[in-house]
């Protein structure tokens, strides 16, 4: 079942509460980070934000995007070294507290082919605790602007006079 779906990655703005992230959220995030689909997510603490990779018990493992190094040096005729290549990427892992972190995110997905959206559908169907992601069961038919037929029929019109009451 594969060839109508390109990769496509679908990047998601949340937010699961209001000056932190609400308890009913933590399984369902947790569970997100471990699909086979996820890229993880951006989000953090207010002004500093992370990249978190993976999860254990009640913390969030991330990365900061934020760390300089000196720039190494462009040899076009000449191999970097180890030590070059190994300077671009951090080995310092570290970790918060579910309940410290900002309620808004930005969650990621891959999905390869049709087996991965069927795939990633059920994973977020069976998620623990309280969903996080919702998919639309259906197609939805674009009304390009038009609504709903008799919709304006159901307004109800107010007037100054109704305000004072």
């Amino acid at each position: 079942m594969t060839g109508r779906i390109q990769p496509t990655l679908i990047l998601l703005g949340i937010r699961l509460g209001i000056d932190h992230i609400t308890p009913v959220y933590w399984d369902g995030l947790r569970a997100a980070l471990q699909y086979p689909q996820s890229v993880g997510v951006a989000g953090g603490r207010p002004s500093a934000s992370h990249y978190f990779v993976g999860s254990q018990d009640s913390h969030l493992f991330f990365l900061d995007p934020h760390s300089t190094r000196p720039a190494t040096p462009y040899r076009p005729d000449e191999p970097y070294t180890s030590e070059e290549l190994d300077s671009y990427y951090t080995s310092r892992l570290r970790r918060i507290h579910i309940k410290d972190m900002d309620p808004s995110m930005l969650i990621g997905f891959l999905i390869r082919d049709e087996d991965d959206w069927a795939d990633w559908k059920q994973q977020i169907e069976s998620t623990p605790g309280r969903q996080i992601v919702h998919i639309f069961p259906g197609h939805v038919q674009p009304d390009h602007g038009h609504g709903r037929a008799g919709a304006l029929d159901e307004v109800e019109v107010l007037d100054d006079s109704d305000a004072l009451e």
